[in-house]
């Protein structure tokens, strides 16, 4: 071996050694570019449920309490769902449970059926027709009141307890409202009228008395009106006047109110009750009654309003109409029945 041999070895093992270097490099390389590639392909392959799945939150707790469903309504599509959620009020719907309150406390019973509420007033006022054929009129204002009070403002039914009215109270009949009472010694009609609030024509006309004498040991029927009370409503639209007795209907009558609003609206008493009265026109004398130009017919009740009152009329056409000065007017044999039944003191309310 030659000395320049040793240098051309040492060149060669080196070399060779690069060599292998590089090709453990190649190889490491391309094994992990293999990898790389099975790990890309494994990933692009992977299904998108099971993406999701990685991906989704935990359930919430709802869901996992609720009983297991068929197959088929677990694996529903999305486009199987409504657009819109159910009513609140279906059944199907889990958003619309019935309230603890609901179920607690039953709804309240529904009112009477017009129907039924018909029945009942029919019913109610056949048995008054029957029970005034037999004479029993308290009996037969009850039941009409009934059936009053199962149709208001029927017009058939007021009619009745109308005409029913005067021959029940301005008579020895018996009521609720009257108190059987025996004359003493000292008793006159004016004494047992402020004892009883009651008007001295009223005892005078349900007991039959002519002129003011009664007698000792004569038992009277009287109205008390100490514990029972009259009350008149006057509507300028209806042009009536509703009475009424411990607030129940008693009687209507038709009426006439001021023309262009005149009468005042409010709630006012009577003060003075007169028959026969004079006309004391503003400014003027007064005209007595009887004089043709004395509008006032044949009573007249003062309202606490200077000027204003009840009164009759000579001219019955006027009546159910916007006709007077301010006044309330009706037929004299109606404010005749006021004057009778009305002590001094009655409200009398006044509306539109």
């Amino acid at each position: 071996m030659t000395p320049n041999s040793i240098p051309d070895i040492y060149l060669m093992k080196r070399q060779k050694s690069r060599a292998g270097c590089m090709t453990a490099l190649f190889v490491t390389l391309a094994v992990l570019a293999l990898a790389g590639i099975f790990l890309l392909i494994r990933w692009a392959g992977a299904s998108p449920a099971d993406a999701s799945e990685s991906e989704a939150p935990a359930p919430a707790p709802l869901a996992t309490e609720a009983p297991a469903a068929p197959a088929p309504e677990l694996t529903a599509s999305a486009e199987s769902v409504p657009a819109t959620p159910p009513a609140p009020d279906s059944p199907a719907s889990p958003a619309s449970p019935a309230s603890p309150a609901s179920i607690a406390t039953p709804p309240p019973a529904p009112p009477p059926l017009p129907s039924e509420a018909a029945a009942q007033a029919d019913e109610a006022f056949a048995a008054a027709r029957q029970r005034l054929d037999s004479g029993d009129y308290q009996s037969a204002r009850e039941a009409a009141l009934s059936a009053l009070e199962a149709r208001p403002g029927d017009p058939a039914i007021e009619g009745f307890l109308s005409d029913l009215a005067m021959p029940l109270l301005a008579s020895q009949r018996p009521m609720p409202e009257k108190t059987e009472y025996v004359v003493q010694s000292g008793d006159y009609l004016g004494k047992l009228a402020a004892t009883y609030n009651t008007p001295v024509a009223l005892i005078a006309k349900a007991n039959n008395i002519q002129g003011a004498i009664i007698r000792i040991g004569e038992t009277l029927r009287l109205f008390d009106g100490n514990q029972h009370v009259f009350a008149l409503t006057v509507s300028k639209s209806r042009n009536d006047v509703l009475v009424t007795l411990d607030g129940r209907f008693f009687k209507r009558y038709r009426a006439a109110t001021g023309r262009n609003s005149k009468t005042p609206v409010g709630t006012f008493k009577i003060t003075d009750k007169i028959v026969h009265p004079a006309w004391h026109k503003p400014g003027a004398p007064a005209i007595p009654y009887g004089h043709p130009d004395n509008l006032l017919g044949t009573h007249w009740l003062a309202l606490d309003l200077p000027g204003y009152g009840l009164h009759g009329t000579w001219e019955p056409d006027s009546i159910g109409g916007q006709t007077s000065d301010g006044c309330i007017r009706l037929l004299n044999e109606h404010i005749e029945e006021l004057y009778t039944i009305l002590p001094k003191g009655t409200l009398v309310t006044i509306t539109e």
